[in-house]
C-alpha cells in the first residue's frame, strides 16, 4: 500500500469548483476497492461524493476550502494499513470523492458531514453537527451533541450490527423494505414511528421497540436517543 499510494498522491494549487469558489488545496490518488478513507476534521462541513462522471473509479480527491480570512494548513494525508488518513484544520467545507466500493470513516469535531452515493459503507462519528448519509450500500452514525441524523440504506444485507445513536436531535432511517433484520429502537425522551409492523412500548417520556422485521436475520439495527424522536422507515428498491 505504501509504496503503491507514495506515488499517486498529487498535491495540486489551486482548482475551482463548481460554486466558483477556489480550493487551497487539493489531492488525488488511488485507492482499491475494500479500502477506506478515514477524515478526522476538527470543524467544518464534510460532503462526501462518488467520483465525477467519466473520471477514474479508483481516484480519490480531497479538497479544502478555508474560512474566510483565514490561511490553514493543508489537510494531512498519509497513507494507512489498508487506506489512507486525512487529518483536517477547521475548514468551511472539505470535499471528497470516494472512488468505487472504497469505505468512508468520518470523524468530526464540529459540523455537518453529507455523504452521497458512495458504493462502500460510511461510518459518522460527530462531536456537535447534523449527518446526511443516502447510501446504495449500508453505513452508521453517532451523535455526541447536537444535530440531526439522516441515513438512506439501499442494501437489504449488511454485516452484524448497524448502530446509531443521538443525544439531542432526531434519526430518521429509511431502509430497504425487503431487509431482513433484528431492530431496537429507544427513546429516552421522545416519539418512534415505523411504517413496519412493529409494536413497542413506552413508560413516561421514553419509548422502546424491539422486534424482528421479514422475519429477522443475523443482521440487526440498533438506534438509541436521548432526547428526540426516532423514525424507521421502509424504502421501495430503484430498480
Amino acid at each position: 500500500m505504501l509504496q503503491r499510494l507514495a506515488p499517486a498522491l498529487l498535491l495540486l494549487l489551486p482548482m475551482a469548483c463548481g460554486h466558483g469558489q477556489t480550493a487551497y488545496s487539493v489531492t488525488q490518488g488511488l485507492l482499491r476497492p475494500h479500502e477506506t478513507i478515514t477524515v478526522r476534521i476538527a470543524r467544518g462541513t464534510v460532503n462526501a461524493y462518488a467520483p465525477l462522471v467519466g473520471d477514474r473509479s479508483d481516484r480519490f480527491t480531497v479538497e479544502a476550502f478555508a474560512l474566510p480570512a483565514s490561511s490553514p494548513p493543508p489537510p494531512r494525508i498519509r497513507a494507512a494499513r489498508g487506506g489512507i488518513d486525512v487529518d483536517a484544520p477547521a475548514l468551511r467545507l472539505l470535499l471528497i470523492r470516494v472512488p468505487h466500493g472504497v469505505n468512508l470513516r468520518v470523524i468530526s469535531l464540529g459540523g455537518d458531514v453529507n455523504v452521497t452515493d458512495i458504493t462502500g459503507d460510511a461510518s459518522v462519528m460527530l462531536a456537535n453537527g447534523s449527518a446526511n448519509l443516502m447510501l446504495p450500500a449500508y453505513g452508521q452514525a453517532r451523535n455526541a451533541g447536537n444535530g440531526t441524523i439522516t441515513v438512506l440504506i439501499g442494501s437489504a444485507e449488511w454485516p452484524g450490527t448497524l448502530r446509531f445513536s443521538n443525544t439531542k436531535g432526531d434519526i430518521d432511517l429509511s431502509i430497504n423494505e425487503n431487509a431482513k433484520f433484528r431492530i431496537h429502537m429507544h427513546t429516552d425522551d421522545g416519539t418512534i414511528f415505523t411504517d413496519f409492523p412493529l409494536r413497542g412500548h413506552s413508560k413516561g417520556t421514553s419509548e422502546t421497540i424491539d422486534g424482528l422485521v421479514n422475519g429477522g436475520a443475523s443482521r440487526g439495527v440498533d438506534i438509541e436517543v436521548e432526547k428526540g424522536a426516532i423514525r424507521l422507515l421502509s424504502l421501495a428498491p430503484q430498480y
